[in-house]
């Protein structure tokens, strides 16, 4: 016996499967796409053959010439990175604009913290090669950077919990 498929069910099927293939097909590249970056960002700093690990590696050695040149390296790459946020394409996207403002703020932030390494690079490169009072000032001088590489963390933390809440938002708002 052929049983009828009973025309409710039928209807609430197509239904659901009309509003499953109604999401928003351009929210859902962006986002994807914008989420991608949060992996480059991750291989610039940590991969073992990116700039950042390189950057250590140098310190390390006190090959501050190499360690300047990676911090060169982190500078590009991040503006490659916020270049590529900048070209995504977000119109009649709802909170589009916004969350690539936001996440470019942050990578901006990130970049910023990361090549204000140059200014503590230069500091250790000259406490290397002088004693006395000119050695206490220039650790003084290194003393002082980091306080304000903690200031420049706080606002790292800030944007990126800015990012966040944008992120959010565009999913909410778009239904994804």
């Amino acid at each position: 016996m052929r049983r009828k498929m009973n025309p409710v069910i039928f209807s609430a099927a197509f239904l659901v499967i009309t509003l499953v293939s109604c999401k928003p097909r351009k929210a859902i590249e962006l986002k994807e796409a914008i989420v991608q970056k949060e992996r480059i960002a991750f291989n610039i700093l940590l991969d073992k053959n990116g700039p950042g690990e390189q950057k250590l590696a140098s310190l390390v050695k006190n090959d501050y010439k190499g360690a300047l040149a990676s911090v060169d390296q982190e500078e590009k790459a991040f503006d490659k990175l916020i270049g590529e946020i900048a070209a995504l394409p977000a119109d009649g996207v709802k909170q589009g604009n916004e969350l690539k403002t936001a996440a470019a703020d942050y990578y901006t932030a990130l970049k910023e913290l990361q090549i204000f390494d140059r200014q503590e690079i230069t500091q250790r490169e000259l406490s290397s090669r002088v004693e006395g009072e000119a050695l206490q000032a220039a650790q003084d001088s290194i003393l002082e950077l980091s306080r304000r590489k903690q200031e420049m963390f706080k606002k790292v933390y800030e944007k990126e919990g800015a990012f966040h809440q944008a992120l959010e938002k565009f999913s909410s708002v778009n239904g994804i």
